[in-house]
């Protein structure tokens, strides 16, 4: 029998590496159920804001709504490299809890804006902690599993941020109206809302603080090296074809979950409002089918783990992709997506989606040097923040300029060149003993084992 210790077991099926508690286990999936969440219910309480505290004209919201998204998402570009090479230098809780800091105060001022630069700064300020948040948390989730539970706690971790963020954003979409009925006016409703949101922020900050005490993987001998030089090896890691590939993989998987969720909406409505529905039950139709997309997401979630841990993971990258680009192209192609087909094809498209994301995030927690995992992950949360921007912009031009379906079909082109190349690496390097990988500080080749 093998003397080596083993990790405690999470939920009954996830190894944790050995050293970590079960404390520390709660704590990682009690983040990932608030952490990703308070990224996105900014969006979706940002038109009461708009309209009940600011009174912009309902036709301005969309341009305003577009230039805050891209604002954050350049913010994300320049600082999430950074901030995984950060967590490298000062530790991942850290990083991961001054992100839950500045996102639960951007989130308590923001309605308190008395014009649109006072959100962009705002908003700017609240786009640092997002940076810093995501790429504190996917350090953590490569950090933690043993190598044969990978799959599972990120599958586990995806299921928790969609549940987290149907929760809240029921929750504080609701708040504003509750507290109207209460006797409040629409502007301290908005108010105390977001205030409310916010304080749960900070609190979970201080439970993450707390329940990741002793278990700040990889910074028991804090890397010395400068933030340019973890972040160089970020970028160096992509001479290793596997890491490569799961940096073009974040790149494709970002986007799609920009492009699902801004043009499902967009276009369910607008092909509702053309066959004579009202514009609220066109609105209604497309909501059902954002929802069977997450919803197959979520059920798929679980099962694409258990795959990801039982084959080889490149494999399982190839088949993320290829079933994201079938999905992508065959909802694009649609005449509509509230036509007949709509509900399969919404089906196919939420485990594709899901597939392409679990597997990329699997794949990088393998193949990441442990001394520079932040670095590493904070380059692949680059990429991915990279292909966010690129799917906002290019996707609506298309949409306007070409087909309502072309943000789809764009993304599903991409998906396909990335399960391409996936392919391409897994007939090439079959075997992870097979590598060479170059170690950037010292200028020396390395095996690249188990």
């Amino acid at each position: 029998m093998s003397s080596e210790p083993r990790g405690i077991r999470l939920l009954g099926y996830i190894r944790l590496k050995p050293g970590l508690t079960t404390t520390h286990g709660m704590t990682i999936l009690f983040a990932c159920i608030t952490g990703i969440p308070f990224l996105v219910v900014i969006n979706f309480i940002q038109p009461y804001i708009l309209t009940a505290i600011l009174n912009i004209p309902t036709e301005q919201h969309g341009s305003i709504s577009g230039y805050l998204a891209i604002l954050h998402e350049i913010i994300m570009i320049a600082l999430t490299g950074p901030a995984g090479a950060l967590a490298d230098r000062i530790g991942r809780r850290r990083v991961t809890t001054a992100g839950f800091i500045i996102a639960g105060a951007g989130l308590m001022v923001y309605p308190w804006a008395s014009s649109i630069a006072g959100l962009i700064v705002i908003r700017a300020f609240y786009a640092v902690g997002a940076a810093a948040l995501v790429s504190g948390m996917s350090v953590f989730l490569a950090d933690y599993p043993e190598e044969k539970s990978r799959g599972k706690l990120i599958a586990m971790a995806g299921v928790l941020n969609g549940f987290g963020i149907l929760l809240l954003t029921a929750i504080g979409g609701n708040l504003p109206k509750w507290l109207v009925a209460a006797g409040y006016g629409q502007v301290p409703a908005g108010r105390i809302a977001m205030g409310v949101i916010g304080a749960v922020a900070l609190v979970s900050a201080l439970i993450v603080y707390l329940g990741f005490r002793g278990g700040d993987r990889g910074t028991h001998a804090p890397n010395q090296q400068s933030l340019l030089q973890l972040l160089r090896q970020g970028f160096g890691a992509a001479r290793n074809p596997r890491i490569a590939v799961s940096y073009a993989s974040a790149f494709a998987a970002r986007g799609d979950v920009v492009v699902i969720g801004t043009y499902v909406s967009l276009w369910g409505t607008q092909a509702g409002i053309a066959d004579g529905m009202l514009e609220e039950n066109a609105l209604a139709r497309a909501t059902i089918i954002f929802a069977l997309i997450q919803t197959s997401a979520l059920l798929a979630s679980p099962i694409i783990g258990i795959m990801n841990d039982r084959i080889n993971r490149v494999t399982a990258l190839v088949i993320g992709m290829g079933l994201a680009a079938v999905g992508y192209i065959a909802f694009g192609l649609q005449h509509s997506p509230l036509g007949e087909g709509a509900i399969a094809i919404a089906l196919v498209l939420g485990i594709g989606q899901i597939s392409a994301i679990l597997a990329g995030t699997t794949l990088i927690g393998q193949e990441a040097d442990p001394k520079i995992t932040g670095a590493t992950i904070g380059v692949w949360n680059f990429c991915g923040a990279v292909g966010t921007m690129i799917g906002s912009l290019l996707g609506g031009l298309l949409y306007d300029w070409w087909r309502p379906g072309a943000p789809f079909l764009l993304m599903g082109g991409l998906n396909a060149v990335v399960m391409l190349w996936a392919v391409s690496v897994r007939w090439r390097f079959p075997q992870r003993e097979a590598l060479q990988i170059i170690d950037t500080t010292h200028g020396t080749a390395t095996p690249d084992t188990d």
